[in-house]
């Protein structure tokens, strides 16, 4: 199926467009490679931020409730006032603990370019080294590090300004960005040798690129387990491990995505989407639909023709 990318600025959304390698579909504008997002998990179908990875650096601050970010074999519960870093690569998504909670973050997204300039140059070289870049993917800034304490000033000056189109303001956005992440560097990555987040995820793709080339028909678990060698207890128990959900939640979250998509880019009926989803019957189609998104396929349809 075909995917577009986004280009910035991105729309409101309530899961992030991903392509078949789970990699995001959202794009910077390569201009000033930067973006800030305010983000409420109560807008994301089930309060979660699907998995997936970018090519930027993700760099958040937790302003209400917790929320949990989970990593291949890892999940981190971030506190109000804590925040996360995420690498370039780095596979995640991003829930809320419980529905009746509010889980509130700011981000901002940024292409490395804006903190190294051009290549083999000095900071690069002394502050984005790939060797340590890619031992750890992700970084938990608590309260302890007092990183965000001190960088209060600039974080509220990049969230606030509206530095589009004024060449000052992304001079000025780019300097505190350089001089947070020489913090950072210097007090965290630098400093630590765990290597948790980083893991080998070649079995885990063979897992996913399997699902997202048979979704389409009847799903035969043992198939999966001889394309990757594996039992079944001992495929399932990895997948979960590492997805922090089982084969049959994420084939049924993939089949949804791709009848979401038919949805806002096709006339098709629901007959037809259901079918090209995957889903054995329309009235299952509907039902799984409807308990994830809280309103039937056609409800759906109509509510966002409306927009």
């Amino acid at each position: 199926m075909e995917h577009k990318d986004y280009d910035w600025p991105w729309g409101e959304m309530d899961t992030v467009p991903i392509d078949n390698e789970l990699n995001t579909l959202l794009r910077l504008n390569p201009e000033f490679p930067f973006a800030v997002s305010f983000d409420n998990l109560s807008s994301y179908k089930n309060r979660l931020v699907n998995w997936h990875k970018q090519g930027s650096i993700e760099m958040s601050v937790v302003t209400e409730g917790i929320v949990t970010v989970n990593l291949l074999n890892h999940q981190e519960q971030i506190k109000a006032g804590e925040g996360f870093v995420i690498f370039p690569g780095v596979l995640h998504s991003i829930s809320g603990n419980e529905m009746q909670c509010p889980a509130k973050y700011q981000t901002m997204f940024f292409d490395p370019c804006l903190l190294t300039g051009f290549r083999g140059s000095y900071f690069e070289k002394q502050y984005y080294n790939p060797e340590i870049i890619n031992r750890n993917g992700f970084f938990h800034l608590s309260l302890a590090d007092g990183l965000l304490r001190s960088w209060e000033n600039e974080l509220r000056d990049i969230f606030l300004d509206n530095y589009w189109g004024d060449a000052y303001l992304q001079c000025q956005i780019q300097q505190k960005l350089q001089r947070m992440w020489i913090d950072l560097w210097d007090n965290l990555i630098a400093v630590q040798n765990k290597g948790f987040y980083r893991t080998d995820d070649s079995r885990l793709f063979k897992i996913i690129d399997f699902i997202q080339k048979n979704y389409q028909k009847k799903f035969v678990l043992d198939e999966l387990c001889v394309c990757v060698n594996l039992s079944r207890s001992a495929c399932c128990r990895y997948f979960k491990k590492m997805m922090h959900m089982s084969v049959s939640d994420y084939l049924n979250e993939y089949r949804l995505s791709q009848a979401l998509f038919l949805l806002h880019n096709t006339d098709q009926s629901i007959t037809e989407i259901a079918v090209r989803s995957g889903f054995s019957t329309t009235s299952y189609f509907i039902s799984r639909f409807k308990e994830k998104m809280m309103a039937t396929p056609l409800e759906y349809k109509m509510k966002n023709k409306c927009k």
